[in-house]
């Protein structure tokens, strides 16, 4: 007899089972004999042991295009058939789908293309030989997921159970198919992907009306709502990228006093701008600002250009920040697609698919565009609306909030419970690892500094002077005199690190007292290190006698 938290895991698992909804009589009936079974017998059914039928799962693959299906030569059935295999314990049904699709045909990125269960079926089994072992008669117990896979994958064969692997367009799989009992089950999954996609499509051209109707209640009040002042607009948009809302209310408030139009910002010194941008981190934006300002203030009059092309033509202004500024500031029927409005489409249609694939980027554009069109006097609500959805509700870590969302009756991932898979991203690279010494050289109450003038990461900006590798304290003392400072005493050695997005730093400081000031660098009190010049974070954060913080990001 099980007891409770056996009971428990049992419901857990089979809930998604009985919330299918067959689609004919023959599937209720299916349905209520699997059900039945796992009433009966609980975990078991998910196993082996249960000879006389138990769970297996199959993923029925198409191309993205639905004209052809991969399938897989079975020895035991003597046909080409689908993709599938036994839990083995496992009640994660649809990645026992995604592995077995993998294992049988050898492609590498199948995803599903929804969380839904694509058919419920209980399939008979004849008596077969598996690895010299007679199977008896039995039942599998088969629940099918619909997997997208792309043409262009390489294909292998699972030797001890496949002899073959290949596309068969959909119109010629009766040609390759021996069982006769398998057509209908073939022809109905390949209806109801068709149809999947269809009901994805229809779910993200309902969202701009209970969008547009729930944000004027929810919207925070952030200083660049404010305005439709292009130049404000397009300043928040940079400054927002990969930082958090808190941390650039302060940034974008003293930047604009700073540099409060185009102009004036054409006009500064690439250290001034710096400067008002450390702790942002990313100075290739800083760069890319003053950049497209000088060439609005040259090419455009100092006025900020209005069509989409030449919002997208300045320097650091991709298709999202385009977006944004244009339906924000122009009223342009034109969406900004980030990764809060890709996670939010994935979740709204179920889908698997890895949202920083272009691919998919280009077809929730081309989706959204058709929203943008259909309200053209909202485009800027409905582009904010998105972003906050996102950001307060649809969040990227943690549980979203499911129960306040505009979007909750029509969302597939929530219906299917689907919504902490999604998103899926394609899988990062490891961060390459490098190591430095750096160096605090301090003469007479200076600091040695210089720019860093190799192409790459930190171009153009200030540094403590470094070496590749970590030094012991003679090594260190041996380099600060190569550079004729003349070190007479090391105080402290401290270990940091810092991550940028592909590389992280392990960093050794060795602070050193000198007699000379090498005319090699730069030389600097800590006054005018806080004042005059940017430091990026990197090394900002070795404190010079407390007067350096390491607080920002």
């Amino acid at each position: 007899m099980r007891n409770s938290m056996q009971e428990k895991n049992v419901s857990d698992w089979s809930i998604r089972l009985a919330r299918y909804v067959p689609q004919s009589s023959q599937e209720a009936e299916d349905q209520r004999e699997i059900l039945s079974a796992i009433k009966e017998d609980g975990d078991a059914v998910l196993t082996r042991v249960r000879e006389q039928g138990h769970i297996t799962c199959s993923g029925f693959v198409m191309d993205p295009m639905m004209n052809a299906v991969l399938m897989v030569y079975h020895r035991i059935y003597d046909s080409f058939a689908w993709t599938g295999g036994h839990a083995d314990g496992s009640n994660d049904f649809l990645a026992v789908s995604i592995r077995e699709v993998k294992e049988e045909t050898g492609v590498k990125k199948p995803f599903p293309l929804a969380g839904e269960i694509l058919s419920l079926d209980i399939l008979p089994v004849k008596p077969h030989q598996k690895h010299r072992k007679s199977v008896p008669a039995h039942a599998h117990y088969n629940i099918t997921y619909g997997i997208i896979v792309s043409p262009k994958e390489t294909l292998s064969i699972k030797p001890d159970e496949n002899t073959d692997v290949r596309w068969i367009p959909v119109t010629e799989i009766a040609a390759h198919c021996k069982e006769s009992h398998m057509l209908p089950v073939y022809e109905k999954l390949i209806v109801r992907m068709r149809e999947l996609r269809q009901k994805q499509d229809a779910c993200i051209q309902r969202i701009a009306v209970p969008l547009l109707k729930w944000y004027p209640d929810h919207a925070r009040d952030l200083p660049w709502r404010r305005t439709k002042e292009p130049y404000h607009v397009w300043l928040s948009e940079i400054m927002l990228q990969q930082t958090r809302v808190e941390a650039v209310k302060g940034y974008y408030e003293r930047f604009l006093t700073a540099f409060p139009d185009v102009f004036s910002l054409a006009n500064a010194t690439q250290d001034q701008v710096n400067k008002y941008w450390e702790g942002l981190g990313y100075y290739s934006r800083a760069a890319n600002l003053r950049k497209a300002a000088i060439e609005i203030v040259t090419n455009h009059n100092g006025k900020f250009p209005r069509t989409w092309e030449e919002i997208r033509a300045l320097p650091g202004i991709g298709d999202y920040t385009a977006g944004a500024i244009y339906s924000i500031c122009f009223s342009g029927e034109t969406p900004a697609v980030d990764g809060n409005v890709l996670r939010v489409a994935a979740r709204v249609t179920d889908c698997f698919c890895e949202i920083d694939r272009p691919a998919m980027k280009v077809a929730i554009t081309q989706a959204l565009t058709v929203q943008y069109h259909a309200n053209p006097t909202q485009c800027d609500m409905l582009t904010q609306a998105l972003m906050e959805l996102g950001a307060t509700v649809c969040l990227p870590n943690g549980t979203p909030h499911c129960e306040s969302c505009p979007l909750e009756s029509f969302c597939m991932a929530h219906q299917n419970r689907d919504e902490m898979r999604l998103p899926q991203r394609v899988e990062k690279k490891k961060r390459r690892m490098e190591s430095y010494t750096v160096f605090l050289l301090c003469c007479d109450g200076a600091y040695a500094v210089r720019k860093r003038t190799a192409k790459g990461l930190l171009h153009g900006l200030w540094e403590f002077p470094n070496i590749p590798g970590i030094c012991d304290e003679s090594a260190a003392i041996a380099q600060a005199r190569a550079w004729q400072c003349q070190p007479t005493d090391l105080t402290q050695t401290v270990e940091k690190q810092h991550i940028f997005t592909h590389v992280e730093w392990k960093l050794f400081g060795v602070y050193l007292t000198c007699a000379h000031r090498s005319p090699d660098f730069v030389w600097k009190t800590k006054e005018e290190i806080a004042t005059e010049i940017s430091l990026p974070t990197a090394f900002r954060q070795f404190h010079l006698h407390g007067e350096i913080s390491s607080d920002e990001s």
